[in-house]
């Protein structure tokens, strides 16, 4: 019986090692997010402490396995545990990844002609993408993979539609960079949670007729996907807006 127990120490002990660790970088990352600390480093963290939870879950069910569920002289709960935060993390990752939608950057209601960035195109970095539209592959994609996704149509004036597009941009919590009533153009950043990457956008408002069509246009700063966080924020957008504008 000793035998038993001795053999799952080890693994066991270093379950909830790397499990602390793991948990100390994710919230050491979202902790410096908040601080300023730079998008990319804050996701390197989460993602090295990510696996160190994993690991320690690995690390945990080797013990358990090895010592007939006894940790060995480990307190068994704390390697449960161990067991259970990687495979929270590992359920976390596979529901990320599954609603990550299409590997793309560059969402707009209009893909034919897609609003253009003006005075944001000042803010973006010599590494940042640009801001010019990523064209027909990348329409092509947001077609199939956010086909609802579409121009939003107001009944209402123009001047009415840009003054409440505008309040809804800034009840979204959004940074507005540029405002021009009489272009029909609004332009805002917006900054994610928890890692604060910056994401940029740009309203186009434009009457015809009776009615008053509004496009959204959304594009991360860095990185070729966006886990659908662009689309997720016009549909956020436009749910908004025509609800206020129709209350």
């Amino acid at each position: 019986m000793n035998d038993s127990i001795a053999k799952g120490t080890k693994p066991s002990v270093w379950s909830m090692r790397l499990a602390v660790s793991g948990i100390a970088l994710i919230v050491l990352a979202l902790i410096g997010a908040r601080a300023g600390l730079m998008p990319m480093l804050a996701m390197l963290l989460i993602s090295i402490g990510s696996l160190g939870l994993i690991v320690g879950g690995l690390c945990g069910a080797i013990g358990l396995i090895v010592s007939n569920g006894t940790a060995g002289n480990h307190p068994a709960p704390l390697a449960w545990l161990a067991v259970a935060l990687g495979i929270g993390t590992v359920i976390n990752a596979g529901m990320m990844m599954s609603g990550g939608g299409a590997p793309i950057h560059d969402i707009s209601t209009d893909t034919d002609n897609p609003p253009a960035f003006v005075a944001v195109a000042e803010l973006r970095g010599p590494n940042d993408n640009p801001v010019e539209y990523s064209g027909p592959d990348t329409a092509q994609q947001q077609r199939a993979a956010y086909p609802d996704i579409e121009t939003i149509v107001l009944l209402d004036p123009r001047t009415f539609v840009f003054t409440t597009a505008l309040q809804t941009a800034k009840d979204m919590g959004w940074e507005i960079v540029a405002e021009n009533a009489a272009e029909g153009r609004i332009e805002a950043t917006a900054t994610t949670p928890f890692v604060g990457f910056k994401d940029d956008v740009v309203i186009r408002i434009t009457a015809k007729g009776a009615e008053t069509y509004v496009d959204v246009r959304s594009k991360s700063r860095i990185g070729k996907g966006d886990m659908g966080a662009n689309a997720k924020r016009i549909r956020e957008y436009s749910a908004k807006l025509i609800e206020a504008a129709n209350p």
